[in-house]
């Protein structure tokens, strides 16, 4: 017996990288699983999903295979009819399906930002919205694992890093609303060698306090993936983890006052006089 045993997952580009190292893990630990990626480019071969599913189906597990687009809106709701239609149910969607342009903000073109946009953010709400309607639906809950990226906040990436911090928000939107149903939103920063990020752990930057890790198999984010789907992962909502190699981060809760001396509280409204005194103090700019 495993730990996702009975349950069913769909997985976004789950036939390579990450997603693929999710898809095998689920079905490992006994759920059926629901691998959508893109077709294959070249006709008469097999895809990516399709090569994960016969990897899965090989060892004894269940899975199926789709080739929806990730970031047309009705793609959310096909993926989820699959998993129902072979399945009959859905417990779990988990969505690292996406794409990459790196151009600075002087050079980003409105097809780049376009492009990444609509995978990454419509490519998430649509597969979150249909699987949270079909979570209420069956009233037992569910667990809906999205991809962000450390990106978000230290990459100057901006289409990419404006999508990224975008499904962070989506994933706190989705938390506070999906709660009282029991259903668990959390978000993923991995760092792994993938398609999209294929270069060795030396060129990795270390960024927001995170080690160095030399370890970027993708297999190493998925058993905290796992986790979080799990009946133990049940009670975790609302959080943003890093995951890399043997690193498990849970970072503090967003925009949450915890260092007292950040708030400061004048005795009447602030001028820019009193302003200038503190400020700079207060971010270290000033050591007088």
């Amino acid at each position: 017996m495993g730990k996702l045993t009975g349950k069913v997952a769909i997985v976004t580009g789950g036939g390579g990288g990450i997603g693929g190292a999710v898809s095998r893990l689920f079905a490992a630990e006994g759920a059926s699983v629901v691998v959508a990626d893109l077709p294959a480019r070249e006709p008469g071969t097999p895809s990516s999903a399709e090569k994960v599913v016969d990897e899965i189906r090989a060892a004894g597990g269940a899975a199926v295979a789709s080739h929806e687009i990730i970031g047309e809106w009705a793609s959310g709701e096909k993926l989820v009819r699959t998993a129902v239609d072979a399945f009959g149910r859905l417990d779990a969607i988990v969505t690292p399906a996406g794409n990459l342009a790196v151009s600075p903000l002087v050079e980003v073109t409105e097809e780049e930002w376009d492009s990444i946009n609509k995978v990454h953010m419509k490519g998430h709400a649509s597969v979150l919205q249909a699987a949270a309607r079909q979570f209420i639906a069956q009233g037992e809950g569910g667990s809906i694992v999205t991809f962000s990226s450390r990106a978000a906040f230290f990459a100057p990436a901006p289409a990419y890093s404006s999508a990224k911090a975008g499904v962070l928000g989506l994933t706190s939107a989705a938390a506070i609303e999906l709660a009282p149903h029991g259903i668990n939103v959390n978000a993923i920063f991995p760092s792994a060698q993938t398609p999209l990020f294929p270069g060795d752990a030396q060129s990795r930057p270390v960024a927001g306090g995170t080690p160095f890790v030399a370890d970027i198999d993708p297999a190493a984010i998925a058993p905290i993936v796992v986790f979080l789907t799990s009946e133990e992962g049940a009670g975790i909502t609302g959080r943003w983890v890093y995951a890399a190699g043997n690193d498990i981060a849970f970072y503090d809760v967003p925009l949450v006052l915890s260092n007292r001396p950040t708030l400061l509280r004048g005795s009447e409204r602030w001028t820019l006089d009193g302003l200038d005194e503190v400020i700079p103090s207060l971010l270290g700019l000033r050591t007088e």
